[in-house]
């Protein structure tokens, strides 16, 4: 069984680094990167990225921005989906005031602020470097795409159509991004899960990533193969 990873709104796998170091060497690990090239409507993404996941066995996993991509990627039933993980994620626009940033200018030097890093994304909750790895993510984002990937986020609704695979919700209790509706749209949405509410912010990944592969290890190991 293959684990494939889908990034965070930062549409790279370097924000996975300490999760690949706490996952079973004997895991196969794909992670994928969003095109930053054309449409970043989740629809348009998820037709891009059919044809790169395989059909042998596989669990996908989006992380926060990725996880309405990779319920969009499950919809289509492709050969070789087993379940789905949805790692800090919603299904709805994860906040009410997202719509605002339509019309207003993106404090790009605010944005990458280590004291606003630490309140709204890690809680204070992991390292220096990691702190600084993310702000350097935030950095690099041309603002035509970070714009551009806000303004799906702004135009989520919650889905109409349920998933009926297996899924599992790693929820973050601190979430200062994520509202508490957001996060339980996953709920409505989908029709075998089991949600695991681990103590940690936004990202969970990076700052539980222990408690977050055990999670994900005991979620495969519990899928049939075949």
């Amino acid at each position: 069984m293959r684990l494939v990873l889908l990034p965070g709104l930062n549409g790279s796998s370097t924000l996975f680094g300490p999760l690949l170091a706490h996952l079973h060497p004997a895991l196969k690990v794909q992670a994928l990167e969003l095109s930053t090239e054309g449409s970043q409507v989740y629809k348009d993404l998820a037709d891009r990225l059919l044809g790169r996941l395989g059909n042998t066995p596989y669990v996908l996993l989006g992380e926060s921005y990725s996880g309405p991509l990779a319920y969009q990627l499950a919809l289509h039933r492709p050969p070789g989906l087993r379940g789905v993980i949805f790692a800090a994620s919603f299904l709805s626009r994860p906040h009410p005031l997202l719509p605002l940033l339509q019309h207003l200018p993106l404090p790009r030097w605010l944005l990458g602020q280590n004291t606003l890093l630490n309140l709204f994304c890690l809680n204070g909750q992991t390292s220096a470097e990691l702190t600084l790895i993310l702000r350097k993510e935030i950095q690099r984002l041309p603002t035509l795409l970070l714009r551009a990937r806000l303004h799906s986020l702004s135009q989520l609704q919650k889905p109409a159509l349920q998933l009926e695979l297996p899924a599992l919700h790693l929820l973050a209790k601190q979430d200062r991004l994520v509202t508490r509706k957001a996060q339980a749209s996953l709920q409505t949405c989908c029709t075998q899960l089991t949600e695991i509410a681990l103590d940690g912010p936004h990202f969970l990944l990076q700052s539980q990533p222990q408690a977050c592969a055990d999670a994900i290890e005991r979620f495969i190991t519990g899928l049939p193969a075949d």
